[in-house]
């Protein structure tokens, strides 16, 4: 289980409409619930070093080529403190998530936030920043269409039981599974990718 700490910060990076109960919800364009108008492609981002506790950036990311990722990423370092944590929930590259929406612009499989380590055979890709090391790797399921019609009890439950298989598996090997949804948990030294959900979890280096 994952316990918040009282009066943390917060900040939503990319709200949206769904902006998280208690934080600072930043979306470039101003919507109800967005406390802060600000396009993430800007940098830098206006808040001071060291200030957050958490920053969520929840089906943001895909919609950005790895120049900019690299620079959320950065940012994100930089305004949360020393033991904050980042939330960030991708869909995976083969999910319908990410192939039905004509805005996304990068992939993310079970191996992509890896590339952002030291310790991946690749990371010495000049487009690349390897500021991280990856200490957990988890996913959750998401079967059915939820945007289109509201899943029912019992198909949460069957979710909830495929995810927690899933989330076994993942942890056991390094094999990537083409029909999941990806999120990514980030803390200011470790990053956690969850989300069909799959979830990493990274450590500054």
């Amino acid at each position: 289980a994952y316990m918040r700490k009282v009066h943390t910060m917060i900040i939503d990076l990319g709200c949206g409409r769904n902006k998280q109960p208690g934080a600072i919800g930043v979306d470039n364009v101003n919507l109800e619930g967005v406390d802060v108008v600000h396009d993430l492609s800007l940098i830098p981002y206006p808040f001071s070093d060291n200030c957050a506790d958490e920053i969520i950036l929840s089906h943001v990311i895909e919609h950005f080529y790895v120049d900019d990722i690299n620079n959320i990423l950065k940012e994100t370092y930089r305004i949360l403190n020393d033991k904050g944590v980042a939330t960030i929930s991708v869909p995976h590259a083969m999910s319908v998530a990410f192939n039905s929406d004509p805005t996304h612009k990068t992939r993310f499989t079970f191996e992509t936030f890896y590339y952002f380590s030291s310790h991946h055979a690749f990371s010495y890709y000049k487009q690349l920043r390897p500021m991280w090391s990856v200490s957990r790797l988890w996913a959750s399921v998401n079967l059915f269409n939820n945007h289109l019609v509201p899943t029912t009890a019992r198909q949460r439950k069957i979710e909830h039981k495929v995810s927690r298989v899933m989330s076994y598996l993942v942890r056991h090997s390094r094999s990537h599974f083409g029909w999941l949804i990806s999120t990514a948990s980030l803390k200011r030294r470790v990053l956690d990718l969850r989300e069909l959900r799959l979830l990493n979890e990274f450590r500054g280096i």
